[in-house]
Protein backbone atom coordinates (compact mmCIF):
# COMPACT_ATOMS: atom_id res chain seq x y z
CA UNK A 1 0.00 0.00 0.00
CA UNK A 2 1.59 3.30 -1.13
CA UNK A 3 1.78 5.82 1.59
CA UNK A 4 0.39 9.35 1.23
CA UNK A 5 2.52 11.41 4.14
CA UNK A 6 -0.43 13.85 4.73
CA UNK A 7 -3.02 11.39 6.16
CA UNK A 8 -0.76 8.98 7.58
CA UNK A 9 -1.55 9.62 11.34
CA UNK A 10 -4.41 9.53 13.74
CA UNK A 11 -6.66 11.42 11.74
CA UNK A 12 -6.95 13.98 14.95
CA UNK A 13 -3.81 14.54 14.43
CA UNK A 14 -4.40 16.77 11.48
CA UNK A 15 -6.42 19.59 13.92
CA UNK A 16 -3.58 19.92 15.62
CA UNK A 17 -2.24 22.83 13.91
CA UNK A 18 -5.01 24.56 14.41
CA UNK A 19 -5.94 23.38 17.60
CA UNK A 20 -1.93 24.79 19.19
CA UNK A 21 -1.17 28.28 20.07
CA UNK A 22 -0.60 31.01 16.92
CA UNK A 23 2.71 32.03 17.84
CA UNK A 24 4.09 28.66 18.66
CA UNK A 25 7.39 28.30 17.05
CA UNK A 26 9.26 25.38 18.31
CA UNK A 27 8.01 22.23 19.46
CA UNK A 28 9.94 19.35 20.64
CA UNK A 29 8.58 15.88 21.91
CA UNK A 30 10.34 13.22 22.78
CA UNK A 31 9.96 8.61 23.00
CA UNK A 32 10.50 6.63 25.50
CA UNK A 33 9.09 3.44 27.65
CA UNK A 34 7.41 4.66 30.55
CA UNK A 35 7.72 2.64 34.27
CA UNK A 36 5.68 -0.28 34.89
CA UNK A 37 5.74 -1.94 31.32
CA UNK A 38 7.41 -6.12 31.22
CA UNK A 39 11.01 -4.93 31.11
CA UNK A 40 13.12 -3.16 33.41
CA UNK A 41 15.18 -2.31 30.05
CA UNK A 42 14.73 -2.32 26.41
CA UNK A 43 17.06 -3.32 23.09
CA UNK A 44 16.76 0.08 20.93
CA UNK A 45 16.39 -1.61 17.20
CA UNK A 46 14.77 -0.71 14.47
CA UNK A 47 14.35 3.67 13.94
CA UNK A 48 16.98 3.19 10.97
CA UNK A 49 14.37 1.20 8.78
CA UNK A 50 11.64 3.71 9.76
CA UNK A 51 13.47 6.66 9.13
CA UNK A 52 14.61 5.27 5.35
CA UNK A 53 11.19 3.82 4.46
CA UNK A 54 9.07 6.63 5.75
CA UNK A 55 10.77 9.65 6.48
CA UNK A 56 12.84 9.88 2.98
CA UNK A 57 10.24 10.01 1.24
CA UNK A 58 8.89 13.40 -0.78
CA UNK A 59 5.19 14.93 -0.55
CA UNK A 60 3.82 15.12 -3.82
CA UNK A 61 0.92 17.24 -5.27
CA UNK A 62 -1.15 14.38 -5.51
CA UNK A 63 -0.82 13.46 -2.05
CA UNK A 64 -1.90 16.64 -0.99
CA UNK A 65 -4.77 16.51 -3.22
CA UNK A 66 -5.31 13.19 -2.17
CA UNK A 67 -5.66 13.97 1.67
CA UNK A 68 -7.33 16.88 1.07
CA UNK A 69 -10.36 15.24 0.03
CA UNK A 70 -9.85 12.29 2.00
CA UNK A 71 -9.58 14.88 5.31
CA UNK A 72 -12.79 16.74 3.89
CA UNK A 73 -14.96 13.33 3.58
CA UNK A 74 -13.76 12.37 6.95
CA UNK A 75 -14.34 15.39 9.32
CA UNK A 76 -16.94 17.12 7.33
CA UNK A 77 -14.84 20.30 6.83
CA UNK A 78 -12.40 20.96 4.03
CA UNK A 79 -10.43 23.88 6.27
CA UNK A 80 -9.28 21.44 8.61
CA UNK A 81 -6.20 20.21 6.58
CA UNK A 82 -3.08 22.10 6.29
CA UNK A 83 -2.97 22.45 2.56
CA UNK A 84 -0.33 25.74 2.83
CA UNK A 85 1.72 23.91 5.27
CA UNK A 86 1.86 20.72 2.97
CA UNK A 87 2.65 23.40 0.02
CA UNK A 88 5.26 24.58 1.62
CA UNK A 89 6.37 20.87 2.61
CA UNK A 90 6.08 20.04 -1.40
CA UNK A 91 7.87 23.00 -2.69
CA UNK A 92 11.11 22.29 0.06
CA UNK A 93 11.45 18.78 -1.02
CA UNK A 94 11.47 17.30 2.39
CA UNK A 95 9.98 17.25 5.68
CA UNK A 96 11.94 19.91 7.84
CA UNK A 97 12.05 18.07 11.22
CA UNK A 98 15.41 16.89 13.40
CA UNK A 99 15.29 13.73 14.99
CA UNK A 100 18.00 12.23 17.27
CA UNK A 101 18.46 9.09 18.95
CA UNK A 102 20.36 6.28 20.96
CA UNK A 103 22.37 4.05 19.10
CA UNK A 104 20.22 1.40 17.91
CA UNK A 105 21.28 -1.88 19.86
CA UNK A 106 21.56 0.05 23.54
CA UNK A 107 20.02 -1.53 26.25
CA UNK A 108 18.20 1.38 27.88
CA UNK A 109 16.56 1.15 31.35
CA UNK A 110 13.04 2.00 30.88
CA UNK A 111 11.38 5.76 31.89
CA UNK A 112 14.72 7.11 29.59
CA UNK A 113 14.37 8.68 26.84
CA UNK A 114 15.27 7.13 23.44
CA UNK A 115 14.75 9.86 20.54
CA UNK A 116 13.52 12.99 20.27
CA UNK A 117 11.66 15.17 17.23
CA UNK A 118 11.51 19.16 16.40
CA UNK A 119 10.79 20.88 13.26
CA UNK A 120 13.36 23.16 11.88
CA UNK A 121 11.21 25.14 10.42
CA UNK A 122 9.11 27.40 13.06
CA UNK A 123 5.83 27.36 10.64
CA UNK A 124 6.09 23.33 10.74
CA UNK A 125 6.48 23.43 14.73
CA UNK A 126 2.64 22.61 14.48
CA UNK A 127 3.57 19.82 12.84
CA UNK A 128 5.12 17.83 14.50
CA UNK A 129 2.83 15.51 16.22
CA UNK A 130 1.55 14.58 12.61
CA UNK A 131 4.69 11.95 12.90
CA UNK A 132 4.93 10.80 15.90
CA UNK A 133 2.80 7.55 14.95
CA UNK A 134 6.05 6.70 12.57
CA UNK A 135 8.04 7.08 15.26
CA UNK A 136 5.95 5.20 17.64
CA UNK A 137 6.21 1.98 15.60
CA UNK A 138 9.09 1.43 17.03
CA UNK A 139 7.83 -0.02 19.63
CA UNK A 140 7.12 -3.26 17.93
CA UNK A 141 10.69 -3.91 17.00
CA UNK A 142 12.22 -2.78 20.29
CA UNK A 143 9.73 -5.51 22.04
CA UNK A 144 11.20 -8.29 19.77
CA UNK A 145 14.88 -7.21 20.11
CA UNK A 146 13.92 -7.03 23.92
CA UNK A 147 12.25 -10.47 23.88
CA UNK A 148 15.50 -11.71 21.53
CA UNK A 149 17.52 -10.20 24.11
CA UNK A 150 16.18 -11.79 27.22
CA UNK A 151 15.53 -15.14 26.08
CA UNK A 152 19.48 -15.13 25.60
CA UNK A 153 20.64 -13.84 28.85
CA UNK A 154 18.75 -16.29 30.76
CA UNK A 155 19.89 -19.27 29.24
CA UNK A 156 23.35 -18.14 28.85
CA UNK A 157 24.24 -19.29 32.06
CA UNK A 158 22.71 -23.15 31.53
CA UNK A 159 24.78 -23.43 28.11
CA UNK A 160 28.19 -22.06 30.68
CA UNK A 161 27.68 -24.74 32.90
CA UNK A 162 26.43 -27.27 31.24
CA UNK A 163 28.48 -27.39 27.82
CA UNK A 164 32.48 -27.35 27.32
CA UNK A 165 31.71 -25.04 23.77
CA UNK A 166 28.60 -22.79 24.49
CA UNK A 167 26.96 -21.92 21.23
CA UNK A 168 24.05 -20.15 21.71
CA UNK A 169 23.77 -18.43 18.21
CA UNK A 170 21.43 -21.26 17.49
CA UNK A 171 19.65 -22.13 20.36
CA UNK A 172 16.69 -20.10 19.34
CA UNK A 173 15.39 -20.04 15.90
CA UNK A 174 12.48 -17.91 14.42
CA UNK A 175 9.74 -19.45 13.21
CA UNK A 176 7.39 -16.39 12.97
CA UNK A 177 7.46 -15.34 9.70
CA UNK A 178 3.41 -17.52 8.70
CA UNK A 179 2.10 -16.17 12.34
CA UNK A 180 3.09 -12.54 11.42
CA UNK A 181 0.30 -10.24 11.14
CA UNK A 182 1.45 -9.27 8.24
CA UNK A 183 5.36 -8.96 5.97
CA UNK A 184 6.27 -5.74 7.32
CA UNK A 185 6.07 -6.84 11.01
CA UNK A 186 7.42 -10.12 10.17
CA UNK A 187 10.57 -8.39 8.47
CA UNK A 188 10.96 -5.49 10.84
CA UNK A 189 10.60 -8.57 13.69
CA UNK A 190 12.38 -11.33 12.31
CA UNK A 191 15.29 -8.86 12.12
CA UNK A 192 15.37 -7.78 15.47
CA UNK A 193 15.59 -11.61 16.48
CA UNK A 194 18.63 -11.54 14.21
CA UNK A 195 20.31 -9.10 17.14
CA UNK A 196 20.80 -12.17 19.76
CA UNK A 197 20.13 -15.05 17.30
CA UNK A 198 21.44 -16.38 13.96
CA UNK A 199 18.81 -18.88 13.67
CA UNK A 200 15.74 -18.03 11.24
CA UNK A 201 13.45 -19.45 8.58
CA UNK A 202 12.32 -15.37 8.45
CA UNK A 203 14.19 -15.17 4.97
CA UNK A 204 12.45 -11.43 4.54
CA UNK A 205 13.96 -10.44 7.34
CA UNK A 206 17.52 -11.15 5.75
CA UNK A 207 16.69 -9.28 3.00
CA UNK A 208 15.11 -6.19 4.83
CA UNK A 209 18.84 -6.14 7.25
CA UNK A 210 20.19 -5.83 3.85
CA UNK A 211 18.63 -3.35 2.20
CA UNK A 212 17.87 -1.02 5.69
CA UNK A 213 21.32 -1.73 7.41
CA UNK A 214 24.06 -3.54 5.27
CA UNK A 215 26.42 -5.12 6.30
CA UNK A 216 27.34 -8.98 5.64
CA UNK A 217 24.16 -11.26 5.36
CA UNK A 218 22.95 -12.80 9.05
CA UNK A 219 20.57 -15.69 9.69
CA UNK A 220 20.68 -19.27 8.31
CA UNK A 221 17.97 -22.16 7.92
CA UNK A 222 18.43 -25.73 8.04
CA UNK A 223 16.74 -28.69 6.11
CA UNK A 224 13.17 -29.14 7.99
CA UNK A 225 10.16 -31.08 7.58
CA UNK A 226 6.66 -30.63 8.71
CA UNK A 227 3.85 -32.35 8.50
CA UNK A 228 2.96 -31.85 4.92
CA UNK A 229 5.78 -33.76 4.56
CA UNK A 230 5.34 -36.98 6.84
CA UNK A 231 1.84 -37.34 6.44
CA UNK A 232 1.97 -37.75 2.69
CA UNK A 233 4.11 -41.21 3.55
CA UNK A 234 1.31 -42.66 5.53
CA UNK A 235 1.55 -44.13 8.93
CA UNK A 236 3.25 -47.03 9.79
CA UNK A 237 5.63 -48.13 6.98
CA UNK A 238 5.29 -44.54 5.67
CA UNK A 239 7.10 -43.17 8.69
CA UNK A 240 10.39 -45.47 7.72
CA UNK A 241 9.70 -44.53 3.66
CA UNK A 242 9.66 -40.91 5.53
CA UNK A 243 12.56 -40.92 7.34
CA UNK A 244 14.30 -42.27 5.15
CA UNK A 245 14.09 -40.18 2.42
CA UNK A 246 15.10 -37.52 4.19
CA UNK A 247 18.02 -39.21 5.48
CA UNK A 248 19.41 -39.93 1.84
CA UNK A 249 17.89 -36.61 -0.18
CA UNK A 250 19.72 -34.30 2.25
CA UNK A 251 23.27 -33.06 2.09
CA UNK A 252 25.34 -35.80 4.24
CA UNK A 253 27.10 -33.09 6.28
CA UNK A 254 24.09 -30.97 6.64
CA UNK A 255 21.97 -30.08 9.88
CA UNK A 256 18.46 -31.69 9.30
CA UNK A 257 15.05 -31.58 11.43
CA UNK A 258 13.05 -34.00 11.36
CA UNK A 259 8.99 -33.70 12.84
CA UNK A 260 8.12 -36.68 14.44
CA UNK A 261 4.55 -36.12 16.15
CA UNK A 262 2.37 -36.82 12.93
CA UNK A 263 1.33 -40.03 14.74
CA UNK A 264 2.89 -41.22 17.64
CA UNK A 265 6.20 -39.71 18.75
CA UNK A 266 6.96 -42.44 21.16
CA UNK A 267 6.85 -44.83 18.11
CA UNK A 268 8.80 -43.10 15.99
CA UNK A 269 11.46 -43.20 18.52
CA UNK A 270 11.26 -46.73 19.19
CA UNK A 271 10.21 -48.46 16.12
CA UNK A 272 11.62 -46.24 13.44
CA UNK A 273 14.80 -44.31 14.26
CA UNK A 274 16.00 -47.29 16.22
CA UNK A 275 15.68 -49.82 12.60
CA UNK A 276 19.35 -50.72 12.32
CA UNK A 277 19.23 -49.13 8.48
CA UNK A 278 18.30 -46.01 10.03
CA UNK A 279 20.10 -45.75 12.60
CA UNK A 280 23.20 -46.54 10.47
CA UNK A 281 22.40 -43.75 8.26
CA UNK A 282 22.14 -41.38 11.39
CA UNK A 283 25.60 -42.82 12.31
CA UNK A 284 27.15 -42.28 8.78
CA UNK A 285 26.24 -38.20 8.70
CA UNK A 286 28.51 -36.02 9.68
CA UNK A 287 25.48 -33.50 9.56
CA UNK A 288 23.82 -33.12 13.03
CA UNK A 289 19.96 -34.88 12.95
CA UNK A 290 17.36 -33.21 15.45
CA UNK A 291 14.08 -34.72 16.07
CA UNK A 292 10.77 -32.40 16.74
CA UNK A 293 7.91 -33.44 18.66
CA UNK A 294 5.67 -30.74 18.14
CA UNK A 295 2.71 -31.65 20.79
CA UNK A 296 2.75 -32.23 24.26
CA UNK A 297 4.39 -30.76 27.17
CA UNK A 298 7.84 -29.45 26.32
CA UNK A 299 10.03 -30.07 29.28
CA UNK A 300 8.13 -33.34 29.66
CA UNK A 301 8.92 -34.60 26.24
CA UNK A 302 12.56 -33.04 25.63
CA UNK A 303 13.26 -34.53 28.50
CA UNK A 304 11.89 -37.81 27.74
CA UNK A 305 13.25 -38.06 24.19
CA UNK A 306 16.77 -37.24 24.82
CA UNK A 307 16.55 -40.05 27.51
CA UNK A 308 15.27 -42.28 24.75
CA UNK A 309 17.98 -41.34 21.82
CA UNK A 310 20.39 -41.77 24.62
CA UNK A 311 19.14 -45.52 24.87
CA UNK A 312 19.33 -45.64 20.66
CA UNK A 313 22.81 -43.88 20.33
CA UNK A 314 24.37 -43.39 23.45
CA UNK A 315 25.46 -40.71 24.78
CA UNK A 316 29.06 -39.39 26.85
CA UNK A 317 29.92 -37.39 29.46
CA UNK A 318 31.45 -33.76 28.67
CA UNK A 319 34.29 -32.01 30.94
CA UNK A 320 31.91 -30.05 32.73
CA UNK A 321 30.75 -34.14 33.52
CA UNK A 322 26.84 -33.28 31.46
CA UNK A 323 25.84 -36.29 28.94
CA UNK A 324 25.76 -35.29 25.22
CA UNK A 325 24.39 -37.47 23.29
CA UNK A 326 26.55 -39.49 20.97
CA UNK A 327 26.61 -39.16 16.81
CA UNK A 328 25.09 -35.34 16.68
CA UNK A 329 21.28 -36.01 17.16
CA UNK A 330 19.56 -34.23 19.32
CA UNK A 331 15.90 -32.54 20.06
CA UNK A 332 14.36 -29.26 18.80
CA UNK A 333 11.41 -28.03 20.47
CA UNK A 334 9.33 -25.90 18.21
CA UNK A 335 5.81 -25.48 20.02
CA UNK A 336 5.37 -23.67 23.19
CA UNK A 337 8.35 -21.04 23.28
CA UNK A 338 8.26 -17.91 24.38
CA UNK A 339 10.60 -15.23 26.64
CA UNK A 340 9.44 -17.06 29.61
CA UNK A 341 9.27 -21.02 28.55
CA UNK A 342 12.23 -20.94 26.93
CA UNK A 343 14.56 -20.16 29.73
CA UNK A 344 12.54 -22.67 32.06
CA UNK A 345 13.33 -25.54 29.43
CA UNK A 346 17.44 -25.13 29.72
CA UNK A 347 16.84 -24.68 33.43
CA UNK A 348 14.90 -27.57 34.21
CA UNK A 349 16.84 -29.41 31.61
CA UNK A 350 20.52 -29.01 32.60
CA UNK A 351 18.93 -30.46 36.09
CA UNK A 352 18.49 -33.96 34.77
CA UNK A 353 22.13 -33.95 33.78
CA UNK A 354 21.93 -33.66 30.13
CA UNK A 355 23.92 -30.74 28.35
CA UNK A 356 21.95 -27.81 27.01
CA UNK A 357 24.04 -28.93 23.74
CA UNK A 358 21.19 -31.50 23.13
CA UNK A 359 18.31 -28.83 22.42
CA UNK A 360 18.01 -26.18 20.66
CA UNK A 361 14.42 -23.97 20.02
CA UNK A 362 11.97 -22.55 17.71
CA UNK A 363 9.52 -19.77 18.04
CA UNK A 364 6.86 -18.47 15.87
CA UNK A 365 3.76 -16.68 17.38
CA UNK A 366 5.90 -16.81 20.98
CA UNK A 367 8.10 -14.37 19.65
CA UNK A 368 7.00 -11.80 17.31
CA UNK A 369 3.13 -11.93 18.06
CA UNK A 370 1.83 -13.06 21.54
CA UNK A 371 0.75 -10.47 24.16
CA UNK A 372 3.34 -7.62 22.10
CA UNK A 373 1.49 -4.39 21.56
CA UNK A 374 2.96 -0.68 22.55
CA UNK A 375 1.37 -1.22 25.92
CA UNK A 376 4.09 -4.23 26.94
CA UNK A 377 6.83 -1.77 27.68
CA UNK A 378 4.24 1.37 27.89
CA UNK A 379 6.08 3.34 25.02
CA UNK A 380 4.79 7.23 24.65
CA UNK A 381 5.55 10.22 23.03
CA UNK A 382 5.20 13.41 24.20
CA UNK A 383 5.81 17.13 24.25
CA UNK A 384 8.39 18.73 26.80
CA UNK A 385 9.15 21.91 25.26
CA UNK A 386 7.47 24.61 23.43
CA UNK A 387 8.60 28.14 22.39
CA UNK A 388 5.64 30.93 21.94
CA UNK A 389 6.91 33.61 19.96
CA UNK A 390 10.46 32.80 20.94
CA UNK A 391 10.20 32.42 24.73
CA UNK A 392 10.50 29.25 26.13
CA UNK A 393 7.87 26.92 28.11
CA UNK A 394 8.80 23.78 29.69
CA UNK A 395 5.69 21.22 29.12
CA UNK A 396 4.60 18.43 31.31
CA UNK A 397 1.91 15.88 31.52
CA UNK A 398 1.00 14.82 35.44
CA UNK A 399 -2.04 13.10 35.89
CA UNK A 400 -2.98 12.84 39.95
CA UNK A 401 -4.85 9.63 38.72
CA UNK A 402 -2.00 7.88 37.64
CA UNK A 403 1.83 9.32 37.77
CA UNK A 404 3.73 6.70 36.09
CA UNK A 405 2.34 8.73 33.34
CA UNK A 406 4.19 11.96 34.18
CA UNK A 407 6.22 13.05 31.16
CA UNK A 408 9.66 15.04 31.32
CA UNK A 409 9.78 18.19 31.19
CA UNK A 410 12.25 20.57 29.10
CA UNK A 411 15.09 20.17 26.66
CA UNK A 412 16.56 16.37 27.56
CA UNK A 413 19.61 14.85 27.32
CA UNK A 414 20.30 10.69 27.39
CA UNK A 415 23.33 10.64 29.96
CA UNK A 416 25.61 7.37 30.41
CA UNK A 417 27.74 7.61 33.68
CA UNK A 418 29.91 4.79 34.76
CA UNK A 419 27.91 2.36 32.70
CA UNK A 420 24.39 3.34 33.18
CA UNK A 421 22.06 5.92 31.77
CA UNK A 422 19.58 8.85 33.34
CA UNK A 423 17.49 11.22 31.54
CA UNK A 424 18.42 15.21 32.36
CA UNK A 425 15.38 17.56 31.95
CA UNK A 426 16.80 21.16 30.96
CA UNK A 427 13.75 22.29 33.15
CA UNK A 428 15.37 20.59 36.68
CA UNK A 429 18.37 21.54 36.44
CA UNK A 430 20.35 24.68 37.89
CA UNK A 431 23.18 25.40 35.30
CA UNK A 432 21.23 24.84 32.02
CA UNK A 433 21.10 22.03 29.37
CA UNK A 434 24.69 22.52 28.60
CA UNK A 435 26.45 22.21 32.21
CA UNK A 436 28.67 19.35 31.85
CA UNK A 437 26.63 16.16 30.57
CA UNK A 438 27.39 14.13 27.64
CA UNK A 439 24.14 13.25 25.62
CA UNK A 440 23.82 9.71 23.95
CA UNK A 441 21.40 10.88 21.95
CA UNK A 442 23.22 11.68 18.16
CA UNK A 443 21.34 13.71 15.49
CA UNK A 444 20.38 10.76 13.20
CA UNK A 445 17.95 12.84 10.58
CA UNK A 446 17.52 16.14 9.70
CA UNK A 447 15.84 18.58 6.78
CA UNK A 448 15.30 14.89 4.57
CA UNK A 449 19.52 13.80 5.06
CA UNK A 450 20.13 10.59 7.48
CA UNK A 451 23.18 11.52 9.10
CA UNK A 452 23.48 8.57 11.31
CA UNK A 453 23.92 5.14 9.42
CA UNK A 454 24.26 1.56 11.80
CA UNK A 455 25.01 -1.43 9.94
CA UNK A 456 23.47 -4.92 11.69
CA UNK A 457 27.07 -5.90 12.56
CA UNK A 458 27.42 -2.71 14.91
CA UNK A 459 24.28 -2.89 16.25
CA UNK A 460 24.23 -6.84 17.22
CA UNK A 461 28.09 -5.85 18.76
CA UNK A 462 26.23 -3.20 21.26
CA UNK A 463 23.47 -5.23 22.34
CA UNK A 464 25.33 -8.75 23.20
CA UNK A 465 28.12 -6.47 24.75
CA UNK A 466 25.46 -6.30 27.86
CA UNK A 467 25.59 -9.97 27.88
Amino acid sequence: MKINPTIATDAYKITHWLQRPKNMTRFYNYGEPRLGGQHDAIIFFGLQYILKEYFMIKVTKEDIEEGYEHSKSCFGFDHYFPLGIWKKVEKLGYFPLRIKAVKEGTLVPTSNVCFTMEATEDWFAPMVSHFEDWLMWNWYSCGVATRGFNIKRNIKSAYEKSSDNPFLGFSVNDFGYRGATFNEGACIGGAAHLISFNGTDNLQARKLIQDYYGGKQIGGSVWATEHSVATVFGPGEGEYDYIKTQLTRSHPTATISIVIDSYDSDNFIKNVISREDVKQLIIDRPGRTVFRPDSGDPITNVCKYTEMLGNIFGYHLNKKGFKVLNHNVGIIQGDGMTEKSIPELYNEYIKTGWSADNIITGSGGGLLEEGLTRDTDRWAIKVSYVELDGTPVNVQKSPKTDMTKSSKTGILKLHKSAGKFSTIESAKEQFGINNGYTDELDLVFENGVLYREQTFEEIREIANSYL
